[in-house]
């Protein structure tokens, strides 16, 4: 997750993230690193929460 690079400002002093769209508007998914890279029972839970960060019910994506 973010926490991992400092959060959003430390994201966006890792080369080359602060140049691409992204970066820019700092509008980023944010999954825990221990959830995304386990494959098994949560897997639907960590896509579903992605999701829902792309698409928030009644508003614009974060």
């Amino acid at each position: 997750g973010l926490d991992s690079v400092g959060g959003m400002d430390g994201l966006v002093k890792i080369p080359g993230i602060a140049e691409t769209p992204a970066g820019m508007d700092r509008r980023v998914v944010s999954i825990d690193d221990g959830v995304l890279l386990n494959y098994g029972p949560r897997t639907d839970r960590v896509l579903a929460d992605i999701v829902e960060q792309l698409y928030p019910k009644g508003g614009k994506g974060q």
